[in-house]
């Protein structure tokens, strides 16, 4: 039977195109270090690059429960934190958690 992640933080950016290496590596970088959390299923991130030349980016982190999700919000480096440290800053920044109902 497989096993579906029960909590995530999604996360909806447009970063500027100068800032996408920059994001990319330091999200890669996060995404390692996350695989050492209680709970701690899975990050995965889409992209798509805009006429505008910017760079629109989804990055779902999974967590098994909420409690796990809900320290590592609080106390660990996210995705989010990682985006608005970008120069230039993201032009849209949406964050959210969300329940697989799946």
């Amino acid at each position: 039977m497989a096993y579906v992640a029960g909590y995530a933080q999604v996360v909806d950016a447009v970063l500027s195109g100068a800032a996408w290496d920059e994001a990319y590596f330091s999200i890669l970088s996060l995404k390692a270090h996350c695989q050492s959390l209680p709970g701690y299923q899975r990050m995965d991130f889409m992209v798509r690059d805009l006429d505008s030349g910017d760079v629109d980016v989804t990055i779902v982190t999974n967590f098994e429960y909420l409690e796990q999700l809900s320290v590592w919000l609080e106390h660990g480096q996210t995705p989010d934190a990682i985006l608005s440290a970008m120069e230039p800053q993201p032009s849209r920044l949406r964050i959210d958690v969300r329940e697989n109902m799946s």
